[in-house]
């Protein structure tokens, strides 16, 4: 496999561009593509044109701080795509993605859909985690963190009709979860240790389901106690949110920081949307309505 770390040193060449229906797959993380210089993506899946069927899986893919992406999906276009399927139908899984100055994974281009990725783990990535742009796409017990000093959110969610199933987004400088597209599901996921909100939901029409939020406003990443909340709601007439948690856990023996655990409009309240929803020991109460 080309890029794949050795013996004679990391890989320099450009990014690694699959083709139409290529499988790049690994033996664990003994396989490593590592960048050895400055490149935008150490892995360019579509690269702004038309394919379908790839399949990334069992390896790391350390950006070490030189590439921007460790994986970046770009796919516009269905010409040429099996049987004419109108999606691109990529596969990523079980990968380890380290240190991108910027986003561990971002999926853009219109023709970005059908992707499943699963069991993914973003570390230290400069900027986000897994950068949602793309709309009809799968994740399943993905996690990501951010860089100490430069790292943002772990999940920004700019797209609709995504399902998001176990996945965490822990120890953030910015927001575990940043929502900003609408029909978007999100089953038993998680934003644990964050600076600013655990999930900062800007756009109505989403479902949250047996959802968590653990210490936000968290002293070990910069955070203010009192300042930030688990789960935060700019709108909230069509958005339904049931069976979630949020708590401050007191780490280190600190005393409490999450402000709210759901910081929430009077219309998700009065229109019955906000339902058997718990938390403790928030510095200012469990429920605030606004």
């Amino acid at each position: 496999m080309r890029g794949a770390a050795r013996e004679g040193g990391p890989y320099r060449d450009p990014p690694i561009v699959p083709t139409r229906g290529c499988a790049i797959r690994g033996v664990g993380q003994s396989t490593r593509i590592v960048a050895g210089a400055p490149m935008n993506e150490v892995i360019a899946i579509g690269n702004g044109g038309a394919i379908d069927g790839v399949y990334i899986g069992d390896l790391a893919c350390d950006a070490t701080g030189k590439a921007a992406y460790g994986i970046s999906l770009n796919i516009v276009g269905t010409t040429g795509n099996y049987k004419g399927e109108s999606d691109a139908v990529t596969r990523l899984d079980d990968l380890w993605i380290y240190t991108p100055t910027k986003d561990g994974i971002i999926y853009q281009g219109a023709d970005t859909q059908a992707t499943v990725t699963s069991r993914v783990r973003v570390r230290q990535a400069g900027n986000i985690g897994f950068n949602v742009l793309a709309s009809d796409n799968v994740f399943v017990a993905c996690e990501a963190t951010t860089a100490d000093a430069t790292g943002q959110h772990g999940f920004y969610v700019g797209s609709a009709n995504c399902h998001f199933h176990a996945c965490k987004a822990w120890y953030f400088r910015g927001y575990g979860w940043h929502i900003k597209g609408s029909r978007n599901s999100f089953m038993g996921c998680e934003a644990q240790d964050t600076r600013l909100h655990g999930w900062y939901i800007e756009y109505d029409k989403n479902t949250f389901n047996g959802c968590m939020a653990d210490t936000a406003a968290m002293y070990d990443v910069g955070g203010t106690a009192g300042t930030s909340d688990g789960f935060y709601f700019v709108p909230g007439t069509l958005t339904t949110l049931t069976g979630c948690m949020a708590f401050d856990r007191k780490p280190a023996g600190k005393p409490a920081q999450q402000r709210y655990g759901f910081n929430i409009p009077t219309t998700l309240k009065d229109g019955g949307l906000f339902v058997a929803n718990t938390g403790w020991d928030n510095t200012a109460g469990t429920v605030n309505i606004r």
